[in-house]
C-alpha cells in the first residue's frame, strides 16, 4: 500500500543563514513520500539562489520565485502548485524533528481526522525548551477545537498544524499584508472546516527564537493593524453563525492583547468599549489586566518588570 503524499510549504524571505538547515531537517524525514515547495518571497539577499542550489540536490523540490507579498500570500501561492494528500507548512528559519511527518501522516490516518496540531521546542540561543503540555489532548470536535484556538495562552503557530489539502481554499490565507496574528486567523478558518481535530503533546516542530527578538522581550503591532485582526475574527465567526459562542473568550483575548502585544496604546472608541466589558466571571489574571488597563503606563511597567523578572530566572516568556 502507498504512502499518502505530503506537500512541505516553505516559504523563505531573507533567510539564507538558515535555510539549509531547515531543508535538512525535511529531508533527513523517516516519512519519505514528500513534495518540497520553497516561496522565495522577494528576498533581498541571497536565499533565492540558495534555494535553488539545494532544490537542485533532490528530484522532488521546487522554488517558486514571486515579489514580496507577506507569508500568508506565500503560503497560498504554494498551495497552489501542492499536489500532495495533506499539506504541512514550515517557515525557512526553524526545522523538523526526523520524525515529524511520520507520527503526523499516522496520527491523522489513524484517527480518520482532518488536522492535527503537534507541540513544539523554542531553541533559544542553541537552548531547546519544550512547549508546556496543554490542558487538552487527543481527538476533538471543530467547536471544541476553536474554543482552544481563542485561548490567549494556547501556543502554536500555523506551522504546527498538519491538514487535508482539500480542505484548503484560497480566502483562508488572504489577511492583510502586515496583519498580526495571520496565523491565528488561518487556523480558525481551518478548524471551521473540519469535523475531527486531533491535539498532541509530542514536539515535532523547532520554533528559533533568539534572546534579544521582539517576540522575546518586546512589545508589537499597533493597536490599529490588532483592531483590524478581531473585525476580521467577528467576521470570520459570524460568517459562520457561531459569533456569540464565543462572545467571552474574544472578549478576554481583546484584554488580552493590550496588555502584552500593543506598543502605545490609543485611548479610541475601541479601548473605551474593552474598558467597559463585565470582567467579574473572567479568570482573575483578566480581571487584574482589565484593571490596569485603566492606566496604560502602570500596565506596561507591571508586564515589562514581570518579563524582566522572568528573564532573569531563566523562564522562557
Amino acid at each position: 500500500m502507498s504512502q499518502p503524499k505530503v506537500s512541505i510549504i516553505v516559504p523563505v524571505y531573507n533567510t539564507s543563514q538558515y535555510l539549509e538547515r531547515c531543508f535538512q531537517s525535511i529531508v533527513s524525514q523517516n516519512y519519505k513520500n514528500v513534495e518540497i515547495i520553497i516561496i522565495n518571497d522577494g528576498s533581498t539577499d541571497n536565499s533565492g539562489e540558495v534555494a535553488e542550489i539545494l532544490a537542485a540536490s533532490i528530484n522532488k523540490a521546487v522554488v517558486i520565485h514571486q515579489v514580496n507579498q507577506g507569508p500568508a500570500l506565500a503560503r497560498q501561492a504554494g498551495l497552489l502548485c501542492a499536489t500532495g494528500d495533506y499539506i504541512l507548512f514550515i517557515d525557512s528559519d526553524d526545522s523538523l524533528e526526523p520524525d515529524a511527518v511520520d507520527f503526523l501522516v499516522h496520527k491523522i490516518s489513524s484517527g480518520q481526522l482532518d488536522a492535527v496540531f503537534c507541540g513544539f521546542n523554542r531553541v533559544i540561543d542553541g537552548i531547546k525548551y519544550p512547549s508546556p503540555p496543554r490542558s487538552v489532548e487527543g481527538i476533538l470536535s471543530s467547536e471544541e477545537m476553536l474554543k482552544l484556538l481563542l485561548e490567549p495562552e494556547f501556543l502554536y503557530i500555523a506551522c504546527m498544524c498538519f491538514s487535508k489539502r482539500e480542505l484548503w481554499q484560497k480566502e483562508m490565507l488572504g489577511a492583510k499584508k502586515g496583519m498580526p496574528s495571520e496565523d491565528v486567523l488561518t487556523n480558525i478558518k481551518l478548524v471551521l472546516k473540519c469535523n475531527r481535530v486531533g491535539v498532541y503533546d509530542k514536539r515535532l516542530y523547532n520554533y528559533y527564537q533568539v534572546s534579544t527578538s521582539l517576540t522575546m522581550t518586546g512589545r508589537y503591532f499597533k493597536q490599529a493593524l490588532w483592531h483590524t485582526y478581531f473585525k476580521e475574527l467577528a467576521t470570520t465567526l459570524k460568517e459562520n453563525v457561531i459569533d456569540n459562542k464565543f462572545d467571552d473568550q474574544i472578549k478576554i483575548n481583546e484584554i488580552h492583547t493590550f496588555s502584552f502585544y500593543i506598543d502605545k496604546i490609543v485611548k479610541d472608541e475601541w479601548y473605551n468599549q474593552i474598558l467597559n466589558y463585565d470582567v467579574s466571571r473572567y479568570p482573575r489574571k483578566i480581571r487584574v489586566l482589565h484593571t490596569l488597563l485603566q492606566w496604560p503606563w502602570l500596565l506596561h511597567l507591571c508586564v515589562n518588570g514581570n518579563r524582566w523578572l522572568k528573564r532573569k530566572m531563566g523562564k522562557v516568556i
